[in-house]
């Protein structure tokens, strides 16, 4: 059974997903977002005249959006979707201490509590 996180909690890790989806490349955004349970749809490619190629804040903003409109519970599924994502396609490492900072290891498709040292609370 999936842990109870609170409201705060998935809003931190959220955060935590969130900053490493930025960090990927433009192009890269709207694929992982997709992948991970986000209508592809209502995210725009990003591409725009100018020549510079993919930009992220028209898809980054589509996103958060997307986000802040679902209730609770579809937070938490699509959170430990995109989370699966990330470790997936880039890199479980990079997750796995994004985790750490808010008192979280992914493990089994669930945030488990860490303590101090990163090792499971009992």
């Amino acid at each position: 059974m999936p842990s109870a996180l609170s409201d705060e909690e998935v809003t931190q890790i959220y955060g935590s997903m969130r900053l490493i989806l930025h960090q990927c490349p433009a192009a890269k955004i709207r694929i992982l977002a997709g992948a991970a349970g986000w209508d592809l749809g209502l995210i725009p490619d990003g591409t725009d005249d100018s020549g510079y190629g993919t930009r992220r804040p028209p898809q980054e903003n589509a996103i958060d959006g997307l986000w802040g409109a679902w209730g609770p519970e579809s937070k938490r599924r699509r959170l430990r979707r995109l989370t699966e994502v990330l470790i997936e396609k880039v890199s479980e490492a990079e997750v796995q201490r994004e985790l750490l900072k808010s008192g979280f290891r992914f493990v089994n498709g669930d945030f488990v509590p860490v303590n101090a040292q990163g090792e499971i609370e009992p």
